[in-house]
């Protein structure tokens, strides 16, 4: 290669060199320059992405918090009754008052719940009116299966906004 090289006329010579040179260049551009252009590219486009997504998502954390200060339940409340009334009394709508073991305050704010034998389908139901007509919350929930859809259940629920 050396020998041909020499062998070529000086003019000839600095075109292959050139040529070589070039080549080089375009090589390191087309494997290093061009991955790394493209790859700062699209994480870029990825970063300005998830920015937008974080500023949709704390706009809409403040749509949600204010719906929940404004909602109709939350407006409504407990209708100037306490938290234990309540419960106690929807607990005898849902047709539980025979799986109630007992019923206690839990601070100023909150009540637990300890049910026995209860029908794990009803249990739900119940609860689901609890949130949805007076927004009241579920804090702590453990549940026992005790066979036949019959479940025993220890609940703790929160006034709304508690």
């Amino acid at each position: 290669m050396k020998d041909w090289f020499h062998s070529l006329d000086p003019r000839e010579r600095m075109m292959v060199t050139g040529g070589a040179a070039l080549l080089v260049l375009l090589v390191l551009y087309l494997l290093i320059i061009e991955p790394l252009s493209s790859s700062y590219s699209a994480l870029s486009q990825k970063v300005t992405q998830q920015q937008e997504t974080l500023v949709w998502m704390r706009q809409a954390a403040q749509q949600v918090q204010a719906l929940k200060r404004t909602s109709v339940g939350a407006a409504r409340g407990l209708g100037g009754r306490s938290l234990l009334a309540v419960v106690d009394q929807s607990m005898s709508a849902a047709g539980m008052g025979n799986s109630v073991k007992r019923i206690e305050p839990d601070g100023s704010k909150g009540v637990k719940v300890w049910l026995e034998s209860a029908a794990f389908d009803t249990m739900i139901v119940w609860l689901g009116n609890l949130t949805r007509s007076y927004q009241i919350e579920t804090s702590l929930i453990t549940i026992e299966p005790v066979g036949n859809g019959q479940v025993n259940a220890r609940l703790t629920l929160l006034e709304p906004g508690a």
